[in-house]
């Protein structure tokens, strides 16, 4: 241990005063931990939280009682006599009562949803999408659009998508609905005419308008062939999006989140919202915003992207990273595969050749950019690592921590490369979820041996790939200890199905756990910020209202947030 004792004087009446303050435990031997002033100690404590159970991540501390917090950022961590050494009378000391404390929980992958729209999550059928499709259209203008998001082909007979449905409810109003993942729509008849969608319009590369065999569209909008109607949607305002922005955050905070990254870029309402948060310091959670990967990116489109990241540096808003798309979805039938799928045939819609991507990936990496690619087919990872590979011998060594997100089913080959490139593993711990829409759509399409790769996050951990793991919100709640549950059991809240789907590439809680913390930050090249609770570090951590860490799994799905804190100031409380 590192031991502190400190001496202060002062001059009164005369003379020379000396008090020797309790000795402070600060950190271990061959720590790097950043060195508080002796004298200055006693005055550093705003706040100390003790009586805890604190999971530090720290491999040099793993374990502590108490913290200190002086402004945003820890100033001592250790045992609760140690630590409350450092109170003064204006510090305001709290006792957790022998709670669990985390760091924040860290979302590498995270959309801000900004339309107000049905929610159609778990129907059971096109009859209730109908369903919750009418009772929105209620609160609407007569004239509006119906939109909705969340459906899933295995509600609709056969697997398949058919524009019919909502044709037959919806015969005058135009309605466009968004799979769960975002990478299909559903038109009826009335958006398609609205929107000029004919029999013989083209499919825009990298997308498919699903036709029956007639060649007349059903409706069914692939990819990039989304924006042939997505572009006749209002747009939301600045104000809308202000308030759905505010509103988001909450909901993160109530679930221990300290730290988002966006993986898109902002369209001009939504750049407005955040500068808006930013200005009334009503950020209260730390974002990474991704700006736009093309393969012909201009040098002005670069520059400005290099100032927008030069421009955001401070502690709660920052951009710096380009997150492009090689291919889409099993779901969908779109992800790039090496081998056809199982049912239906063909290998998916990859958007770049392979020379394309490694070329773009270069003059991102040229101009300084960190850059995310969407991958989940085999194929497309396999695209993306050769693309990182040729970019480091190209452009040279650099720390560029080039990431793959997704990453759902990679050919073995590939798995080793990650570590050995020196590739983020940007996974959704959640999308493991064996639900309805994996086990009668998802597993079939793959096929049994491709099936057995999927979301390896074991796989991963063992060749030494360093995880961040995220939700890909809204396509699955953001609740960080619902996804360590996924991580950790492959099953259900309700236990189904027994002994977890594809139950091999589990992972223990605590590997979860660094996942969702200094996995995530180390990603967004904050490691030295946030990720683990040390001195020095900013001080963004969570309080639980029951343990997670060796007890049955079972716990994560009871376990809430109490308080969430980051930067220091309670972002949540639970009351």
């Amino acid at each position: 241990m590192k031991i502190l004792a400190y001496i202060t004087t002062s001059l009164g009446s005369g003379r020379l005063r000396i008090r020797i303050a309790p000795a402070i435990v600060l950190g271990c031997v061959g720590t790097a931990v950043p060195v508080i002033p002796a004298e200055s100690q006693a005055a550093m404590a705003d706040r100390i939280l003790y009586n805890a159970h604190i999971w530090t991540g720290d491999s040099s501390r793993p374990t502590a009682t108490a913290i200190a917090i002086r402004g945003d950022r820890i100033v001592a961590i250790g045992t609760d006599a140690n630590v409350r050494a450092l109170a003064r009378p204006s510090t305001r000391s709290e006792d957790l009562g022998g709670r669990q404390v985390f760091p924040g929980f860290h979302d590498a992958h995270w959309h801000l949803p900004t339309r107000r729209q049905a929610d159609l999550g778990g129907a059971k059928d096109a009859e209730e999408i109908v369903t919750r499709l009418r009772a929105f259209a209620a609160t609407l203008p007569n004239d509006a659009w119906i939109t909705g998001r969340g459906w899933m082909p295995h509600m609709f007979q056969n697997n398949a998508a058919h524009g019919r449905h909502l044709d037959a409810a919806f015969p005058n109003r135009p309605v466009l609905i968004t799979d769960r993942d975002g990478h299909q729509v559903l038109a009826n008849s009335r958006a398609l005419a609205l929107a000029g969608v004919t029999a013989t319009t083209a499919d825009p590369s990298g997308g498919t308008v699903v036709r029956d065999p007639s060649g007349r569209a059903i409706g069914l909008l692939q990819e990039t062939a989304m924006g042939l109607v997505r572009r006749m949607l209002p747009a939301p305002s600045a104000d809308e999006v202000y308030a759905s922005l505010r509103h988001e955050m909450g909901k993160a905070a109530a679930m221990g989140l300290t730290s988002l990254q966006l993986a898109n870029g902002l369209s001009t309402a939504e750049t407005v919202a955040f500068e808006r948060a930013l200005a009334a310091d009503s950020l209260i959670v730390r974002f990474l915003i991704a700006v736009p990967f093309v393969d012909s990116a201009s040098d002005f489109a670069l520059r400005s992207f290099v100032a927008l990241r030069d421009r955001h540096t401070g502690p709660t808003l920052r951009y710096g990273i380009a997150k492009g798309m090689v291919d889409g979805t099993i779901d969908a039938g779109t992800a790039a595969m090496l081998a056809p799928y199982a049912i239906r045939g063909g290998t998916g819609l990859p958007r770049f050749t392979a020379d394309n991507l490694a070329r773009a990936v270069q003059r991102y990496d040229s101009a300084g950019l960190q850059v995310e690619l969407h991958a989940i087919g085999d194929r497309a990872i396999r695209m993306a690592l050769d693309a990182f590979d040729r970019v480091a011998r190209v452009n040279g060594p650099r720390d560029r921590r080039g990431r793959v997100e997704h990453i759902e089913v990679p050919d073995a080959a590939d798995i080793p490369r990650f570590a050995a490139l020196g590739v983020i593993a940007s996974t959704q711990a959640i999308f493991a979820t064996p639900d309805a829409s994996t086990l009668e759509n998802y597993e079939p399409l793959l096929g049994p041996e491709r099936a057995t790769r999927a979301m390896p996050f074991k796989a991963l951990d063992d060749a030494g790939a360093i995880q961040a793991f995220g939700s890909d919100y809204p396509v699955f709640p953001m609740d960080p200890l619902l996804g360590v549950y996924t991580a950790v059991t492959r099953q259900l809240p309700d236990g189904s199905p027994a002994g977890g789907w594809q139950p091999h590439q589990r992972i223990a809680v605590e590997a979860a756990l660094r996942h969702y913390t200094a996995g995530s930050a180390y990603a967004a090249f904050r490691e030295r910020e946030i990720g683990v609770l040390r001195a020095g570090m900013l001080a963004d951590l969570v309080v639980l209202s029951e343990p997670i860490v060796g007890v049955p799994p079972e716990a994560l799905l009871r376990a809430r947030p109490v308080l969430t804190i980051m930067g220091g100031r309670d972002t949540f409380r639970k009351r």
